[in-house]
């Protein structure tokens, strides 16, 4: 599978090259080493880490829990912790990696309007190409001169979500009402008190003898 993506991949890279006449100006750049040698790369990958450790520790903390006492609410308490640290980092990756490749597509685009450049192909796609066509370098110290917030996104998000945050949260101030409208049964309690009437008529029986 792998092998056919890269054939499908130099194909189409074939086929780009091909449709450029002597006139065109084509770049090319190693996605890679821009994602791994810049500081918004190694500050991305240092976040991650954080985070992680972050996570794995109130994983190892619930586990001891579980091992010091096995009881369903420490094995519970793990199995959340565990949960948790597999769709936070899964997600957190996602979000990290798109910050990332929004800002260095940003800088593709300016590079290659500001260059005139007519194409940029991804290095790995491009069997052969003058070493002078390598952007991947300018790439670098350009995204070197960015700053990308990685912790003002995750805040972005909630916000953005906050209509369906709310929703949930009627609901919870909903059920204070209800919680209200069951002193209102208390009014059936008063009506089968009029029944002691008719307890009072036998005794009103008791006289006519």
């Amino acid at each position: 599978m792998k092998k056919l993506c890269a054939l499908l991949l130099l194909a189409l890279a074939a086929s780009v090259l091909a449709g450029c006449n002597s006139n065109n100006k084509i770049a090319v750049v190693d996605g890679a080493k821009v994602f791994r040698e810049s500081k918004p790369g190694q500050d991305a990958m240092a976040y991650l880490r954080n985070k992680s450790t972050e996570l794995q520790a109130e994983a190892k903390a619930a586990q001891e829990k579980v091992q010091a006492k096995q009881t369903q609410e420490n094995a519970a308490a793990f199995q959340e912790a565990v949960t948790k640290y597999q769709s936070t980092m899964g997600s957190e990756q996602q979000r990290v990696v798109g910050l990332l490749q929004d800002q260095f597509n940003k800088i593709l685009e300016k590079y290659r309007k500001d260059n005139k450049v007519d194409v940029i192909l991804a290095k790995d796609v491009v069997l052969s190409y003058d070493e002078a066509s390598d952007i991947t370098n300018k790439v670098i110290e350009e995204i070197n001169k960015t700053t990308i917030d990685l912790n003002a996104k995750p805040e972005a998000k909630p916000e953005a979500a906050a209509p369906k945050a709310d929703a949930p949260a009627a609901p919870a101030g909903a059920p204070a009402k209800p919680e209200a409208k069951p002193e209102a049964p208390a009014k059936p309690e008063a009506k089968p008190a009029a029944p002691a009437k008719p307890e009072a008529k036998p005794a009103a029986e008791a006289k006519k003898p």
